[in-house]
């Protein structure tokens, strides 16, 4: 399989760079770090995706959301997701929690956008910490656009945050940004944020995880969306805010949340 070969490549580069000291070493290599590459097709998916999001919006007020995250690497298991949750008419849109990629090369971007274009959903994204390694920011934001944004759907706010730190060159994540649009500047029956890394999870220091949670109280959020841990969690892990994690692409399972008028429930469906 191509992906499984590019792997491969991508070890022997990390082994070959190592031992080729010499100046007069001379070893091609198919893959460069450098490359901002996105073909014309694959880009602006996040605008794309919202028209399409809106064109299903009327018609009822309750929906399905497949919550997916950290495929990288994992390349079969990820067309298997793919392949299952198409096969499922009760679902309205599928959400990425981040870490699109391993090492956030062009190569790896194209082959994420070449599986989920056999997706029949629309999908939304968060930026992981592995896709701002190399130029991945440059990529993502040419793949689909602000790291940063904001969409509706029947009634519900989406929040999508950027709150990765130590490959975002130690800074904190725009709080302030986050702040503002958490607030529930409409008649939203719900508004979910969605980030990749949980505040209690490694890049959060203690400062930065009482703001996180300060501000969700403050905005009396009750359910906020994540993946980074490779694991997966629901619960409230401080007493007020409904946490779900999903776990990466590897354990064969994605996340059901659906909305109700005035409620939520969660599901956690292996395939």
């Amino acid at each position: 399989m191509q992906q499984r070969e590019f792997v491969k490549k991508l070890v022997l580069f990390g082994i070959l760079t190592l031992i080729c000291l010499l100046p007069a070493c001379n070893i091609p290599f198919e893959y460069s770090p450098y490359d901002i590459i996105v073909e014309k097709e694959f880009q602006n998916l996040t605008a794309k995706n919202l028209t399409k999001l809106k064109a299903i919006e009327a018609g009822k007020s309750s929906f399905k959301i497949a919550l997916i995250s950290d495929t990288h690497t994992f390349y079969d298991e990820f067309k298997e997701a793919v392949e299952a949750i198409n096969t499922r008419d009760d679902i309205d849109f599928v959400i990425h929690a981040g870490d699109l990629t391993l090492s956030a090369l062009h190569k790896e971007f194209t082959w994420f956008n070449e599986i989920m274009g056999t997706l029949n959903k629309p999908f939304l994204t968060v930026i992981g910490n592995h896709d701002l390694l190399s130029n991945g920011k440059a990529i993502y934001e040419k793949s689909f656009g602000p790291n940063n944004y904001t969409f509706t759907f029947r009634g519900c706010k989406f929040v999508m945050f950027d709150n990765n730190i130590w490959e975002n060159k130690n800074n904190d994540p725009d709080f302030e940004w986050f702040k503002t649009n958490l607030k529930n500047d409409g008649d939203y029956r719900f508004v979910i944020p969605v980030s990749h890394i949980p505040p209690w999870a490694d890049q959060y220091n203690h400062g930065n995880e009482h703001v996180f949670n300060e501000m969700m109280a403050e905005n009396n959020i009750q359910l906020s969306l994540h993946g980074h841990t490779h694991s997966f969690y629901h619960g409230k892990r401080y007493d007020q805010v409904d946490y779900l994690v999903i776990g990466d692409i590897a354990d064969k399972a994605y996340a059901i949340i659906t909305i109700e008028e005035d409620s939520y429930s969660i599901e956690q469906v292996s395939f």
